[in-house]
């Protein structure tokens, strides 16, 4: 257990815990200088049976990234990251405030966000994975609930064509054709994102982009709400290529095998509120 500290300050990741079991995290501060990089707050990698609760996130970098490392080192030890609580944490400044990857070749399983908010980020929620993180890769029962967000640019974010490591910018990664599902194939099962209330919003409510030939297996979005910033500004919402800057979009949605809206609302959007391609079960409640 770690309770009660402060950390700050650091040239790299605060505080990282690797393949390590039964962790409590509770009442920290983690600080760094917002115009740092590489400084994210918490990193469990390759841990289970982890809580993390009460603590204050201001730095420049993700707050807390789930990981499990790059392939050679997930499909050589079959170790996730999971059964992992994070609850009534403030984060704030940064880039993403929960993000799993994009290095997760051992996958990412149980994970549970509740009572949280995020304020002054570029992404709320986000979920990075390519192609080459391999079979083992999969992100599954995901939750998150009751979070609140403001002046958040994207609140949700999933991007399978995240452009890290030296080939992400390659043909292999980065293509938006149907190509063969292999050993080096990531999954995302199921993601679950319910009671989210995110005040001024810029570029999107949600932007989630699958492979064609491993499409996301199940995304349910339920009660939540988003409304939009007056002076919105635009930006590119996911690292990947091919994208241009949006603002003020609704929901965007490709490549999903089961997508389900229940009382989502977006108010102050430019055009339709959903915009979906490539759904092949959609619900809208």
């Amino acid at each position: 257990m770690i309770e009660g500290i402060t950390v700050c300050n650091s040239p790299s990741w605060n505080i990282h815990s690797y393949f390590s079991n039964n962790l409590r995290f509770l009442g920290l501060t983690i600080l760094n200088p917002t115009d740092s990089k590489h400084t994210d707050g918490l990193v469990p990698e390759s841990c289970r049976d982890v809580e993390i609760a009460g603590i204050y996130f201001s730095l420049a970098n993700d707050c807390i990234s789930i990981k499990s490392g790059k392939i050679y080192m997930g499909s050589k030890y079959k170790c996730p990251s999971q059964n992992i609580e994070i609850r009534q944490c403030c984060m704030k400044d940064g880039y993403g405030s929960v993000t799993i990857g994009s290095e997760m070749a051992g996958g990412v399983k149980n994970l549970t966000v509740r009572s949280c908010l995020f304020l002054h980020m570029k992404c709320g929620i986000g979920i990075k994975t390519r192609r080459g993180r391999g079979k083992d890769a999969i992100i599954d029962d995901i939750l998150f609930e009751h979070i609140q967000m403001d002046q958040v640019i994207t609140p949700i974010v999933i991007n399978c064509f995240y452009f890290c490591d030296p080939d992400g910018h390659s043909e292999y990664v980065q293509s938006k054709k149907l190509l063969p599902v292999d050993e080096r194939t990531p999954q995302i099962k199921t993601l679950i994102f319910r009671d989210l209330i995110c005040m001024n919003c810029h570029t999107a409510a949600a932007y989630i982009y699958g492979l064609p030939e491993q499409k996301i297996q199940k995304v349910f979005i339920q009660n939540c709400t988003f409304t939009y910033a007056k002076n919105a500004i635009a930006a590119i919402p996911a690292k990947m290529d091919g994208i241009e800057e949006i603002v003020l979009l609704g929901i965007f949605a490709r490549n999903l095998r089961e997508l389900s809206l229940d009382h989502v609302t977006a108010e102050g959007c430019l055009g339709e509120v959903f915009l979906l391609d490539s759904i092949d079960k959609l619900i809208i409640k």
